[in-house]
């Protein structure tokens, strides 16, 4: 008895993980299909569309999208993301870095979707709450700070062997795995930073 009921518990968890895995590849499709709709959507602008794939892309983190035709007909487009709540699942030692490298993923899935609708250059942002020491009040207060700005042409990404093979960087936490390190590690020395507060930002 014990046995059956075993290789029935057993069949039962192998059914719940290839259903879960199934739902997470469905989740994961339509996102790619809807892409490629704007991408390919010739009724609609360039701004639109990039918009359209920010909103994808970055989903409840993206905070603002702004993008203008620069004088050679392309596209510069600005984008501000970052969490809703002051907390961190990052450790003080990382934390930076972490940061970073979620930076370099986010400019490399939206750069791979957006080339095909005039992107040029990406300025991107970090901008999230933390809390802040109020000493008259003697209470801690949640402000939203930008506190990491980079930007990026194009044409430097090109120069990275690979980079529009965007499979491996669909879930944050294959960050971990050394051949999507280096690859991140790859756009970070082709950016050019244009703000860096991360080093104030004190973990408790």
């Amino acid at each position: 008895m014990y046995y059956l009921k075993s290789k029935n518990l057993l069949s039962f968890s192998l059914a719940l993980f290839i259903i879960f895995i199934g739902i997470n590849c469905s989740k994961k499709y339509p996102k790619q299909k809807d892409i490629e709709a704007l991408q390919n959507n010739q009724s609609i602008s360039d701004e639109e569309a990039l918009y359209g794939i920010g909103k994808i892309i970055f989903a409840e983190s993206l905070k603002s999208f702004k993008t203008e035709k620069n004088t050679t007909g392309k596209q510069d487009v600005v984008i501000d993301y970052g969490g809703n709540r002051a907390y961190t699942f990052y450790s003080e030692g990382n934390y930076s870095d972490r940061i970073q490298l979620d930076t370099a993923r986010y400019i490399l899935l939206f750069s791979q979707a957006a080339r095909k609708r005039n992107l040029e250059q990406l300025l991107i942002s970090v901008v999230k709450p933390y809390y802040v020491k109020e000493p008259d009040a003697k209470k801690e207060v949640t402000e939203e700070f930008e506190v990491f700005r980079v930007s990026i042409l194009l044409s430097e990404l090109e120069k990275i062997p690979n980079w529009e093979n965007p499979k491996h960087l669909l879930e944050n936490k294959n960050i971990d795995n050394k051949n999507v390190t280096e690859l991140l590690n790859q756009v970070r020395l082709r950016w050019k930073i244009e703000l860096n507060e991360l080093s104030r930002i004190e973990l408790k």
